[in-house]
């Protein structure tokens, strides 16, 4: 009995530290080279010494040798950066007590994954202005699903979470939220998950839309947010259908046949595709919700008409802010060249942005000359100005533009335009006009600097401050073996638009930090 009873004791006394969680753990293969190194606390230590070495090594003088990383600190977590992707590295830490008497740790192995996403000889992201206070920040590039530092070096790439081949990943909205997670739309799905790729939430099916009846998983699109109380916000489809007072005209029927539903009793129906917006908890419950087919069934567009169909199918809701200091919501419209702010959570509209629509009078979009055509990413600034990236299709002779905007006293809807950024072109026959950028998003920085994806077949990524200074900019480009040289991301090749780059968003060193030890940030 004594003798049971003193192993026990010595268990219960063994120091927990020996029984911490140690990382990149033994054998581990890594989707990333900013690694989180963590270890014991062991009692007495006053100082830790990482070391890392290239390659497998079993032995104190093969590590010796190899070793090309070492980073001291008072801490047990450490963030360290590996030179190369498909690589095996071994590691281990020095414990210096008070009395300068150091003990090495066992020697531990991981390895960093590779895949053509960061094969810098098929994708890359040409720097085109070095990055003059921006160095220690990284940008998420939805289309290569890379996370790069400002020199183009990528770091991360994203992981395989769904059972698909590499090439049917449709990735969009790629960004870090204040919760030290990674959140994304994935083929119409949402997810989020931690820097290792495991996931942490994963949104419900779209309940507006069957399962059986959703065209490439079109449950969910463009913008999908981690609100500051926990909750999920996400944008997704509705699809109902608008009764026809008599069957199309059969010039119509040819001209739009994908539009037309029609019943067993003869009955005509317009398709319409419209969107939602739903917050979810997290346990996956809708607690709100907004539809815009409630708001544009009473508005000016039901008087929009070609004979008897309405002549917008797709008002194509594309981006949407939620606003914490005043609760309202603004949501972009790209097909009819609006924003719309609503209040959250009663849902009243207190001002409709653009132009607004005449019985019987239709209007070709592309010859609209409102402020703003076919915008992108509508937010606030911190000077409560409303901007977005204007992707310009309706001048056909100009560039897209960053715009910011003063917004209308309660009860007036006219906006006034106090700034304006034209997004630069560096080459000799990049496209002219606007109408080829589709996509693309803008963000304010902490300096007041803004932070521009310019999406499509631009593609470029660039910083530009209030005075209109390039800060940093960089070109996601892809190898093509046809040509043999680098083309733009999103060119056109053979009359089809290659998948580009739609979004991309910025994280600071201390957030990307957050990020791996899935911690979240002090406010």
């Amino acid at each position: 009995m004594y003798k049971i009873l003193r192993v026990f004791t010595l268990f219960f006394f063994v120091p927990t530290f020996l029984f911490a969680k140690v990382t990149p753990e033994e054998g581990s293969a890594l989707n990333y080279r900013i690694i989180g190194f963590s270890f014991p606390d062991k009692p007495g230590a006053v100082k830790y010494k990482l070391q890392i070495a290239t390659g497998s090594c079993s032995s104190e003088t093969s590590f010796q040798k190899n070793i090309i990383v070492t980073v001291s600190s008072n801490q047990n977590k450490i963030v360290a950066e590996v030179p190369a992707f498909g690589e095996q590295y071994t590691w281990r830490v020095t414990f210096e007590d008070s009395h300068s008497k150091f003990t090495n740790s066992e020697l531990s192995h991981f390895s960093t994954m590779t895949c053509p996403d960061v094969d810098k000889d098929s994708v890359r992201l040409r720097i085109t202005h070095a990055p003059e206070k921006y160095k220690d920040h990284y940008v998420f590039v939805d289309g290569n699903k890379v996370l790069y530092d400002m020199m183009g070096n990528p770091v991360w790439f994203f992981p395989k979470i769904e059972n698909r081949k590499p090439g049917s990943i449709h990735l969009r909205d790629l960004h870090a939220t204040r919760f030290g997670t990674i959140t994304c739309i994935v083929n119409g799905r949402l997810y989020e998950m931690n820097y290792n790729g495991e996931i942490l939430w994963q949104g419900p099916d779209n309940p507006d839309i069957p399962m059986d009846t959703m065209a490439a998983d079109r449950g969910y699109h463009h913008e999908f947010i981690r609100l500051p109380n926990g909750h999920y916000m996400a944008m997704g489809f509705e699809q109902p259908y608008w009764r026809l007072p008599a069957p199309p005209d059969s010039s119509i029927y040819v001209y739009w046949p994908d539009k037309i539903m029609r019943d067993g009793h003869n009955n005509y129906y317009q398709k319409m595709f419209f969107s939602t917006i739903l917050e979810y908890d997290e346990q996956g419950k809708i607690v709100w919700k907004w539809k815009d087919s409630d708001y544009f069934k009473t508005s000016d567009i039901a008087t929009r008409m070609i004979g008897t169909l309405f002549d917008v199918n797709d008002t194509h809701a594309n981006a949407f802010y939620f606003d914490p200091k005043t609760q309202d919501i603004f949501i972009s419209y790209r097909e009819i060249c609006r924003i719309i702010q609503i209040h959250y959570p009663d849902h009243s509209v207190l001002h409709t942005y653009g132009k607004l629509h005449k019985p019987t009078n239709h209007v070709d979009r592309h010859l609209l000359n409102g402020l703003f055509c076919g915008q992108h990413s509508c937010k606030v600034s911190s000077d409560g100005y409303l901007y977005m990236f204007n992707n310009n299709i309706c001048h056909r002779n100009s560039r897209p533009t960053i715009l910011m905007l003063k917004q209308p006293p309660t009860g007036k809807d006219t906006l006034e335009k106090v700034w304006e950024y034209e997004c630069p072109l560096d080459e000799p026959g990049e496209p002219q006009s606007g109408v080829f950028s589709y996509g693309g998003n803008v963000s304010e920085l902490p300096d007041s600097a803004f932070f521009v994806c310019m999406g499509g077949l631009y593609g470029k990524l660039l910083i530009v401050n209030r005075d209109k200074k390039v800060l940093w900019s960089g070109q996601p480009e892809k190898w093509d073996g046809n040509t043999h040289g680098w083309i733009k991301d999103g060119v056109m090749i053979d009359n089809k638009m290659k998948e580009g780059s739609y979004r991309a968003s910025i994280i600071t060193k201390t957030e990307l930090a957050s990020v791996i030890w899935n911690e979240q940030q002090k406010q």
